[in-house]
């Protein structure tokens, strides 16, 4: 009676748009994968059905209950309610069957006529993964994924429910377990088993797979670098509305990796990743309105597309706002807002922000004048291979008294053995660094 489908949701994403970003004018974001098909949807029910078997769920018909609370979740023949959607699953799912299980999961997880519920949740998706449905597994491994109703997360259970889920060939498991792999979160990284497990996933049409490929292949990650293939995996993903392969299409536009250089297409492209919500694509869109690539200069807007995805995290938009607050440009002058953006991103071991952020402390400006602190940061900068860092050292330790010089040489040595800047793109020479990265 019922017929499986998977509802891609593709709320795992953000971890796509980790990598995503690596290949756009800023910097990237950290943040889980996921996609979580919630549910297989009843597709043969109509209105004209939908009186005997609501008739035949008052009976206390399982089977019935579930694809009325199926038809009502999705208002198929009836209105739209998640209240009677709930009722009707939660009847079904105490009769044990798994696609109510798992349904009902989904609404607590996202209090959708049920007050919101992770533990729950957890409870519903395990008695659907217990049963052995595949899509139970998979949000059930995400829910250990993300640490939600849990103590702590828990990366090797997830991959275990993923790995379970896609050798039932769900393929939104099959691009999960891809990713545990590729991050070697959960299993140990191996670029190859995640370009087995994104083909599997998108030759069933998983956009997000797609994206994940087209990475591997403009990153030369488990196989051959090619831009031609990385440019045809975006094309797809994006014609099928995945944000973060739209993102990525709109970068191999505007730097002509795989297709020929056009700016009007990385606008079109980056754009509607931005009004998605991408941080990435908001960076990026921000340094088309500021230098005019296929779009008329819009400082405007380009501020605002900035402060949007340094609100998100993303570091290179941060250093380039602090860099703008220092010079005066874009936004007035104000050292002290310009050394917490700075802050910000050199915290998340972005180089030119930790450069610019020792140049205040060196300078007294937006913060107290501190030759240690300057020095600290620049020797942290230093050690990600930056040579204005290097000559900056040299430039401030003739000024520091042999004290504070002592201290500071002391505390950075220190410092080194305790801390690595976090992996960002824009540390080093991958191809996404068109932000402005200057100093003030």
């Amino acid at each position: 009676m019922l017929i499986s489908r998977d509802d891609a949701r593709n709320s795992f994403l953000t971890w796509i748009v980790c990598l995503a970003s690596c290949f756009c004018f800023g910097q990237s974001e950290s943040s889980p994968p996921r996609a979580l098909p919630h549910c297989q949807e009843p597709l043969d029910l109509d209105s004209k059905k939908l009186p005997l078997v609501l008739s035949a769920a008052q009976s206390g018909d399982a089977d019935a209950a579930c694809l009325v609370g199926f038809a009502y979740h999705y208002g198929f023949g009836v209105k739209q309610s998640d209240e009677e959607s709930a009722k009707w699953l939660l009847a079904s799912a105490a009769a044990g069957l798994p696609l109510a299980e798992n349904e009902l999961g989904y609404l607590y997880e996202h209090g959708s006529g049920v007050p919101q519920s992770d533990a729950l949740a957890i409870k519903w998706y395990q008695a659907a993964a217990n049963q052995g449905l595949a899509t139970g597994q998979n949000n059930l491994g995400y829910m250990y994924y993300t640490g939600r109703g849990f103590e702590n997360r828990n990366y090797a259970k997830a991959a275990t429910l993923f790995a379970e889920a896609a050798q039932r060939g769900l393929a939104a498991a099959e691009f999960n377990l891809g990713g545990l792999y590729d991050t070697g979160r959960g299993l140990p990284q191996d670029f190859k088993l995640a370009m087995e497990w994104y083909n599997k996933s998108a030759d069933q049409g998983f956009a997000a797979a797609k994206t994940s490929l087209g990475l591997m292949y403009l990153r030369g990650e488990g196989v051959n670098r090619d831009y031609d293939k990385a440019a045809a995996l975006f094309q797809e993903s994006a014609e099928q509305r995945d944000a973060p392969g739209e993102a990525c299409l709109g970068y191999m536009y505007a730097k002509g990796y795989g297709v020929r250089r056009d700016y009007a297409a990385a606008f079109k492209w980056t754009s509607t990743a931005a009004e998605h919500g991408i941080a990435s694509a908001e960076a990026n869109l921000a340094y088309l309105y500021e230098h005019g690539f296929g779009t008329t200069q819009n400082p405007q807007e380009a501020v605002k597309w900035y402060l949007a995805a340094a609100a998100k995290g993303v570091s290179a938009s941060q250093n380039t706002l602090g860099v703008y607050l220092t010079q005066g440009t874009l936004l007035p002058k104000d050292y002290t807002q310009a050394a917490q953006w700075f802050r910000r991103a050199a915290d998340q071991g972005h180089v030119a922000a930790q450069v610019n952020l020792g140049i205040l402390y060196a300078k007294g400006l937006g913060v107290p004048l501190d030759y240690i602190q300057a020095y600290l940061w620049f020797s942290l900068a230093a050690k990600a291979g930056s040579r204005e860092a290097n000559a900056a050292i040299k430039t401030i330790s003739t000024v520091m008294t042999p004290a504070q010089l002592e201290n500071a040489k002391q505390r950075a040595s220190m410092l080194a053995t305790k801390t690595q800047p976090a992996s960002d793109p824009s540390n080093n020479q991958d191809p996404s660094t068109l932000a402005t990265d200057g100093t003030p």
